[in-house]
């Protein structure tokens, strides 16, 4: 019994502190400027690759896109119509729209950290700026190491064991954009070591949160209440419940790092 008593303390505590960080309302603003910026990714995605790696239909083949397929499959195709013909303003313009994400995002942690000196808006947006090409090249990166890995797992595995191989080799690769997030988002230099547990959290609730979605959405007939808006309803949907998970997670970065610069005696 005291076990489970420790154990609900500690779950309050952790849920105190999100509230107390309004992660719910830190998770909304990104989502807002994810969706303001998704296209403009993927548009100048087309532009500096052309188009897509063949391996990304074998990535949105996976069930866990099911839900979302329609909307990617509509992102893209808007990209990549844009891509031709692009005037310059619109490369511009577009450039600007794709860093507000990873600004805001920034700017997101450093009120979660309780950064003292905030950054001035042109520095924070030149790194937003190098972090979307980089973000660029790594979603690449990605996508053909998950068709490469693919291809090596459908010979070793079949079935079942085909496919929970894949999951597996997509979490890590999850992982590793999620780490690579973290340490991004933190205006401290810090060892890097400090963002793996919020990091595999992360991970971890995002695959939990799939799952239960993919319940809720096939219990929930949502195509009766939303009618034609139902795609873009569920992807709103599915987009708010992994960032509320990984603003939690940076949250849960943020007590590691101020732990860490009290017992190095430095001020957070």
């Amino acid at each position: 019994m005291k076990k489970l008593k420790r154990a609900w303390r500690f779950l309050y505590g952790k849920y105190d502190l999100l509230s107390a960080k309004k992660y719910t309302t830190v998770a909304g603003t990104l989502v807002f400027f994810l969706i303001m910026s998704i296209v403009p990714m993927t548009f100048w995605l087309v532009i500096l690759f052309g188009e897509l790696p063949a391996e990304t239909e074998r990535m949105l083949d996976l069930p866990i896109f099911g839900s979302i397929r329609e909307v990617l499959d509509f992102i893209r195709r808007e990209a990549q119509n844009a891509a031709s013909g692009a005037s310059v303003f619109l490369i511009v313009t577009s450039l600007y729209s794709a860093t507000n994400l990873f600004y805001q995002m920034r700017k997101s942690g450093e009120i979660i950290y309780e950064f003292p000196h905030v950054r001035k808006g042109v520095k924070t947006r030149l790194g937003a700026v190098a972090l979307l090409f980089l973000v660029i090249a790594l979603v690449v990166v990605t996508v053909l190491l998950f068709g490469i890995g693919s291809i090596i797992l459908s010979r070793l595995f079949t079935g079942l064991w085909e496919a929970v191989a894949e999951y597996l080799l997509l979490a890590v690769l999850a992982f590793l954009l999620v780490f690579f997030l973290n340490v991004y988002v933190c205006p401290y230099r810090v060892p890097l070591t400090l963002f793996l547990p919020s990091a595999l959290l992360t991970v971890a609730a995002w695959a939990v949160a799939i799952v239960g979605f993919a319940v809720y959405l096939r219990l929930g007939n949502l195509s009766k209440l939303y009618g034609a808006l139902t795609a873009v309803i569920v992807f709103l949907l599915w987009l708010y419940v992994l960032t509320v998970c990984f603003t939690s997670g940076v949250i849960f970065s943020s007590e590691r790092v101020k732990k860490h610069l009290k017992e190095k005696g430095k001020r957070p």
